[in-house]
């Protein structure tokens, strides 16, 4: 069990795989489908699963239409409802899953929020585990640092201050486990500071999103990045010029990714509102590797 939390009874735990992308992998399974290998997103609201998986979709029953949300834009989708979820020795009945043409190398499917919520979770990148409790009986370890959880666009959003060139923002930024990125300020933000070309980008990233919509990113560097008492100096971060979706909304200011995120275990307490960070190994692990010199 994790360090400061031993005490406490998981319901369940899940291992996890860390992918070179930086983003978390579960093995899991979908009705009476084989093992699978899925996302897990807290930056999905509800479950996905990939059309392009033979493994997954033939088992499910597409019987309703929705309208997703990504990063970059949004189109109609396909849904399915009533169905089951197995991951560990958690099983979820009557779950509604979304229809996504994600490339079928990707991954099969999304866990999102439609099943996280139903419990307190715990990440712990050094054992690569995912604890789950029942709501309202976690106890964080002493050193955590608290943020406060709120929701925009059905998604949770947390308070942080970042410095960029010499100037202190106080922000509300997306917790995206999903999002391979590190911290990118969304576009309505980046007009109103004035901040495109305030740097010169060491680099120019294109995203695409569950919609299969796309955008630009101008990847440059913060000074600093602060979250409650954990201060992270000189990270590399992007402007978004991206015009629709989830980065073109006001709603919030910007995204962390998973480049961020793991290196910190992460508590998603859902029941108190609270998202717990404690610093682990990953801390000083480099954010990109051609920046290192």
């Amino acid at each position: 069990m994790p360090s400061g939390v031993s005490a406490q009874e998981a319901l369940d735990s899940i291992p996890f795989e860390l992918g070179g992308d930086s983003r978390v992998y579960i093995r899991c399974r979908v009705n009476e489908s084989d093992t699978l290998r899925f996302l897990f997103d807290s930056g999905a609201t509800d479950m996905v699963v990939n059309t392009q998986s033979e493994k997954v979709v033939r088992h499910l029953n597409f019987n309703e239409k929705g309208f997703n949300y990504g990063a970059s834009g949004g189109n109609a989708v396909p849904v399915s409802t009533g169905n089951s979820f197995c991951a560990g020795g958690i099983r979820t009945d009557d779950l509604k899953f979304i229809g996504v043409p994600y490339p079928p190398e990707f991954w099969d499917g999304v866990v999102g929020l439609s099943f996280m919520k139903n419990f307190t979770v715990r990440l712990d990148y050094d054992r690569r585990m995912i604890y789950l409790y029942r709501p309202g009986t976690y106890k964080p370890d002493r050193r955590a640092v608290c943020l406060q959880i709120g929701y925009e666009m059905g998604v949770p959003v947390v308070p942080v201050k970042v410095c960029v060139n010499g100037t202190y923002y106080d922000l509300r930024l997306e917790v995206d486990l999903g999002s391979d990125r590190v911290l990118d300020l969304n576009t309505p933000f980046v007009r109103k500071q004035k901040l495109l070309g305030s740097q010169q980008p060491f680099a120019i990233s294109r995203i695409s999103s569950s919609d299969a919509n796309t955008g630009e990113l101008q990847n440059v560097y913060f000074d600093e990045i602060v979250m409650g008492s954990l201060r992270l100096p000189r990270i590399p971060g992007a402007f978004s010029t991206v015009t629709e979706g989830v980065q073109a909304s006001d709603k919030m200011d910007g995204v962390m990714g998973n480049n961020l995120l793991q290196r910190f275990h992460l508590t998603f307490d859902f029941a108190n509102g609270c998202l717990y960070l404690e610093p682990n190994n990953l801390l000083y692990k480099p954010f990109y590797s051609f920046l290192i010199f």
